[in-house]
């Protein structure tokens, strides 16, 4: 089976760091721009999809959330083959993590959202071509849920398990 080959650390830091995120994107959604989780997963599908990807219903949620846990996976095993190459990083799990969540925000918002976004300008004809703005609660939820939790995971699961 093609689970058994994934090394226990890659495999939960993915799940848990994807939950984590993906919680707390939907909450961040909710609450500062009233979005309802089928229309922020159509979102993310929306980069590959355009915008049919909002008539398609949980289908294309279906797609985004698959989309969403495939970069946390990504995350997840650069993390694991660095710690591999670089055991300090294991050492000190902790600052790491809080590092490596700050660098994996940086990307995302800084090379992997606008990509997306210039994706999109495919499909829509106006579009807005300006960065994302950078926010706090982003920033906060990249290290404590997404940093933190893959560099705890691999560490607890063991590189090379």
């Amino acid at each position: 089976m093609f689970l058994q080959k994934i090394p226990k650390a890659i495999l939960w830091g993915g799940l848990i760091c994807g939950t984590l995120d993906i919680t707390a994107a939907l909450i961040d959604v909710k609450v500062n721009f009233n979005m309802t989780p089928v229309h922020l997963l159509q979102n993310v599908a929306s980069s590959l999809m355009g915008p049919v990807a909002y008539d398609s219903g949980a289908s294309t949620a279906a797609l985004g959330l698959v989309m969403h846990f495939t970069v946390a996976f990504t995350f997840t095993t650069i993390f694991y083959f660095l710690a591999r190459g670089f055991p300090v990083l294991l050492r000190h799990p902790v600052v790491s993590g809080l590092i490596y969540g700050a660098i994996v925000f940086l990307i995302m918002y800084r090379v992997v959202l606008p990509l997306t976004l210039e994706l999109k300008t495919h499909y829509v004809r106006v579009f807005n071509h300006a960065w994302p703005q950078l926010r706090w609660s982003q920033f906060f939820v990249h290290l404590f849920c997404v940093g933190l939790p893959i560099s705890l995971t691999v560490r607890a699961k063991g590189v090379g398990r």
